[in-house]
């Protein structure tokens, strides 16, 4: 079978939901590299920049193309030569005076040097290190291009001071062209002398082969008309005169036609140098002291920020999501480990109704919790009507029970925090509440050997997943629903819960174990649904939880809250680090196991079924919490 090599479709839907998850990192990074590009703008130091420009040719005609890309960058290497730079420095006093130019060591750099100055490692600053720190400085700000197929030059220069900026770049445009003339000249002036020292040596040499000639003839040829000695032959003397003439002759004619050629090609250099262009170079443009600053250029520096932070904020989010395997779906965890997804529960922020109110009107809020507190609310007392009508079986005793448990609790009512349990009762319409509604109804659906599911113990594979605020809203709305029920608090090994429902709480589940206290003096009650409440007390955690947890005492004391209330919702540690959920196994009629959405690891939740394989036949299902029910909906419809 071969492999599916196709890669996974992203349609835009992916995106959006993407974006929608991760759009508080991306959010967050924007700021961040918007903060850091504000801090440069603000501690950057802005530069200028002048620009002039020179023509270097203002008569040829455009011929090839190579031959004068060849001039104009020749030109241009000239304006950026260190002999323009060093002249440009001197002229204006570069390497002493400008801060620019002149090098400024500063404290950490002074003390390397005079360390090393005393180990001898250092040279001390001379004159041409310093001058050599200013071209090098100067190289670095002066830049040179050719404007397009012309023969025109741009020369720019970066200065922290405008007026400078224009200042040295004019310099540099006067240095180069005065460089130029002077080079033109001083080839003249070459040419010039060696034409003449050479016009002079041919005429010389041809005047004297001349003379030479007028001189052999005046003599020899006049000598020949003589008498000549007995021993010598007429024949011998003429053939000797007339050999030497002749080659006389030849010199002669052949100086004086170099002299005369040189002469023709000189004038035929000069009428071609007449006719055809020179190399020219004069100042096009002037520099002039820029308005406003090149560098730093605020819009590109802001949009180059956003751009990274967008990217950046895109980068960190695919890679969470890619490091994190936690389930997305309640189908998900039943393809995984083959157990019911009971309810998806979405993520609430802490405060909502009771925060605003208490933030906006501090007294009011002060004076309506002492209320709830010392009355009961008529949805309260309706509820507890319509609770004893619809259960005929319930005789007087235990609906006198109920008041007097509920007298005796006015002293300990359930604190009310900025938790997000208090959305059942803010937004019993939200979707949160309609989470709990799910799960109450998997609870009233299930049975264990004929009873009813009354005792529900919440647990979680790992800390920080949600768990108590699951346990505490799951009662919170069963209370609201007119039923009785309990909340406890069994996780002896952190006790948040306890701090957030009942602060400071002196007696608990420990001092009804060790027969301190009853059941109705450690109870704290909510005013408005009637919950009731059992912290752990005792602010001493015991050594052997598990132990306490599996005796006998506890059981008793389940067995009693049995008796009293229609559910008991248990919160107990994780299942992961503690056996503390296995070892009240006896004591409870199912558990419920809480997962968070998205980032719980699906390898740490299948490592935790393992552990507590015992329960699985108690174990009721899973809840995915903190879901973002936007993503879930996504998720849902994927194939």
């Amino acid at each position: 079978m071969t492999p599916d090599l196709r890669l996974p479709i992203v349609s835009l839907a992916d995106v959006v939901d993407f974006i929608w998850r991760r759009l508080s990192t991306i959010l967050l990074t924007c700021s961040i590299t918007l903060g850091i590009a504000f801090l440069y703008l603000i501690n950057a130091a802005p530069t200028f920049t002048a620009d002039a420009q020179i023509i270097v040719d203002t008569k040829a005609a455009p011929g090839d193309t190579a031959s004068v890309s060849t001039i104009v960058e020749s030109q241009i290497e000239i304006i950026k030569s260190e002999g323009i730079a060093r002249t440009v420095i001197g002229k204006l006093g570069l390497a002493e005076e400008d801060p620019e130019f002149a090098r400024r060591d500063g404290l950490v750099r002074s003390m390397i040097k005079s360390v090393s100055g005393l180990f001898g490692w250092s040279r001390p600053e001379t004159e041409f290190s310093a001058t050599r720190h200013a071209l090098e400085s100067f190289q670095r700000k002066l830049s040179a291009k050719r404007v397009g197929l012309t023969y025109i030059i741009k020369i720019s220069f970066v200065s922290a001071d405008p007026v400078r900026a224009a200042q040295i770049l004019n310099t540099v445009a006067e240095t180069y062209v005065a460089a130029q003339l002077n080079a033109k000249y001083n080839s003249s002036l070459r040419s010039e002398k060696w034409v003449k020292d050479r016009t002079n040596e041919l005429s010389s040499q041809a005047s004297a082969a001349k003379n030479a000639l007028a001189n052999y003839r005046k003599n020899n040829v006049a000598d020949s008309a003589k008498p000549v000695d007995p021993g010598t032959a007429p024949s011998q003397l003429t053939t000797k005169t007339q050999d030497e003439l002749r080659e006389l002759e030849a010199a002669a004619e052949s100086t004086t036609r170099t002299y005369e050629n040189f002469l023709r090609v000189l004038r035929y250099m000069e009428a071609q140098q007449q006719s055809s262009p020179a190399l020219e170079a004069h100042l096009l443009a002037e520099a002039t002291p820029p308005l406003r600053a090149s560098s730093p250029k605020v819009g590109i520096v802001l949009g180059l920020s956003v751009v990274g932070g967008v990217l950046l904020g895109i980068a960190i989010g695919i890679l969470r999501d890619l490091s994190v395997r936690g389930f997305r779906t309640g189908g998900q965890v039943c393809r995984e480990h083959q157990m019911a997804c009971i309810a998806v529960i979405p993520r609430v922020k802490s405060g909502g109704v009771w925060r605003k109110l208490t933030t906006a009107f501090p007294g009011p809020a002060e004076k309506m919790a002492m209320n709830l507190a010392s009355v009961e609310s008529p949805a309260a007392s309706m509820r507890n009507r319509l609770v004893s009508i619809a259960m005929p079986s319930t005789d007087g005793d235990r609906l006198s029970k109920r008041r007097l448990s509920n007298s005796a609790s006015r002293s300990r009512s359930i604190i009310r925090g900025d938790s997000p349990i208090w959305t059942i009762t803010d937004a019993p319409q939200s979707r949160f509440t309609d989470s709990f509604l799910e799960m109450k109804l998997a609870i009233d659906s299930m049975s264990r050997n004929g009873k009813r599911n009354q005792a529900i113990g919440i647990t979680s594979t790992q800390p920080h997943e949600g768990k108590s605020t699951v346990a505490a809203a799951l009662a919170l709305l069963i209370a609201h629903a007119g039923a009785r029920v309990v909340l406890v608090d069994c996780n002896l090994r952190n006790q948040s819960l306890s701090d957030e429902l009942a602060p400071g709480a002196a007696f608990g589940i420990l001092d009804i174990m060790t027969g301190t206290v009853s059941v109705p003096e450690t109870t704290w009650i909510d005013s408005a649904s009637q919950m009731a409440f059992l912290p752990v007390g005792n602010n001493s955690r015991p050594i052997h939880a598990s132990n306490l947890l599996a005796s006998d005492k506890l059981a008793k004391l389940f067995q009693t809250l049995r008796e009293t209330y229609e559910y008991v919702i248990v919160d107990l540690p994780p299942v992961a680090p503690f056996a503390d959920a296995r070892a009240m196994a006896r004591s409870l009629d199912s558990f419920i196991l809480v997962v968070e959405w998205g980032r719980t690891d699906i390898a740490v939740v299948e490592r935790a079924l393992k552990a507590c394989s015992d329960i699985d036949e108690i174990m009721l299902g899973v809840a995915l919490n903190k879901a973002d029910m936007k993503s879930v909906k996504r998720y849902e419809q994927r194939p």
